[in-house]
């Protein structure tokens, strides 16, 4: 028999029992569904976070103080002096206080306003690669600031938009810095979360206007960017060695390689609930094929007789296993995908709020967006396990059945 007609015979064999074909290929319509979907999401929320993690750029360290301890520039300049670091970016967090401008007065809170950030307005670029000015200019000088995107373009009605020559006044609290006044001479283009914070919602000024704000020369911390991010574990222990419980250390390189071993051990946890689902598959397929060789003892019988070799019944019987695999892998495939997209939606947006001790600062940030990964090996892999349970579940069957002896099988009731 030429290979079309084992199809055309296969074919004809499910479309008379058409309900029990359907119910079949529902039944392996769930394994490659579940692979498909599972596996384009979470490789979609690998890609999402690694980016928002490498924004600052995966040869990027943070340092924090912690309580009181003297983060001074000796200790700058100390860590200056580490093997492969680059640069190093001291930095002030104003987080606490009030802003006053247009007559009006808001608290700076982590989770309804903004804050300010004191560095080297230099240093901006080399911070947050890419961003971009959108009017105006950067003027390092303790009387002038930058507005972050969200700051000249609010999104509460409340809290007045800071533009270019907008004049605003800090207030710290009091007894713990002094009230000091500002001019916008520039404003970002909207930039994005990143890890450590967002810089659409900062009020940038200078290093010593920071000091000045503070009323002191310990910074709150300090950026280090490395030679290279393969440096990154042993810069970490360094400091770690050196400066003990009073830093807490960040390094994104560490970070990352978390964020992916626990979405890797996810992965094989959604991999293993995929291969329950397949193996009900394949006994739901074996039973439906075990029942089909019993019906069709006579007609089996008949066709043997006609001249139908053993090995022509055997390849029939597994050319029906295979369509209902190439069936069930394509339809559970293209439900996977559409899947993975509506757990996607799900999983995008924003977070609820931002939890105390993070170094997140700002309103809640714009949501983010998770794209399902779906690759042409990952829609491959749904069709090729369908198809390959579906073979394997018909072989035991196709074997029975061609083992038959005409006379004994026209026998049959």
């Amino acid at each position: 028999m030429r290979p079309s007609e084992y199809v055309r015979y296969a074919w004809s064999a499910l479309k008379d029992r058409r309900l029990r074909t359907t119910l079949t290929i529902l039944g392996i319509v769930v394994g490659p569904a579940l692979i498909t979907a599972l596996n384009a999401t979470t490789a979609g929320l690998t890609q999402t976070i690694i980016s928002n993690l490498e924004v600052f750029g995966t040869d990027m360290v943070l340092v924090q103080r912690v309580g009181d301890f003297n983060f001074d520039e000796s200790v700058v300049k100390h860590i200056s002096s580490l093997e492969g670091v680059k640069e190093v970016y001291p930095y002030y967090l104003i987080a606490s206080g009030e802003i006053r401008t247009r007559g009006k007065s808001f608290s700076m809170d982590p989770t309804r306003s903004y804050t300010i950030l004191a560095i080297e307005l230099k240093n901006l670029p080399k911070l947050f690669p890419n961003i971009k000015i959108n009017g105006g200019e950067i003027i390092d000088n303790p009387s002038f600031a930058v507005a972050g995107f969200t700051v000249w373009n609010p999104r509460d009605p409340d809290i007045p938009p800071i533009d270019i020559g907008s004049l605003f006044t800090v207030a710290t609290l009091p007894g713990t810095g002094n009230t000091r006044s500002f001019t916008i001479t520039a404003r970002l283009d909207r930039y994005g979360q990143a890890l450590f914070l967002n810089p659409d919602n900062q009020i940038f000024v200078s290093l010593e206007a920071g000091r000045l704000i503070t009323n002191r020369k310990s910074f709150s911390g300090a950026f280090i960017r490395l030679n290279d991010p393969a440096l990154s574990d042993r810069v970490v222990i360094n400091l770690e060695e050196k400066y003990g419980e009073n830093i807490r250390v960040f390094s994104i390189t560490a970070i990352a390689a978390t964020v992916q071993q626990i979405i890797g051990t996810l992965n094989v946890f959604f991999s293993s609930v995929a291969s329950m689902s397949l193996l009900v598959a394949f006994l739901g397929i074996m039973t439906t094929m075990f029942t089909s060789v019993t019906e069709r003892v006579r007609e089996i019988g008949l066709i043997k007789a006609l001249g139908f070799k053993t090995r022509d019944v055997m390849l029939s019987f597994l050319m029906e296993a295979l369509i209902i695999g190439l069936i069930g892998g394509i339809i559970g495939t293209v439900v996977g995908i559409g899947a993975a997209y509506g757990l996607s939606n799900i999983f995008s947006g924003p977070p609820s709020g931002t939890r105390p001790g993070t170094f997140a600062t700002g309103p809640p940030p714009e949501a983010t967006r998770i794209v399902p990964v779906i690759s042409t090996e990952l829609v491959l892999t749904g069709i090729f396990v369908a198809v390959l349970v579906s073979m394997l579940a018909g072989i035991l069957p196709a074997y029975r059945a061609s083992r038959f002896e005409p006379v004994e099988a026209l026998r049959k009731d």
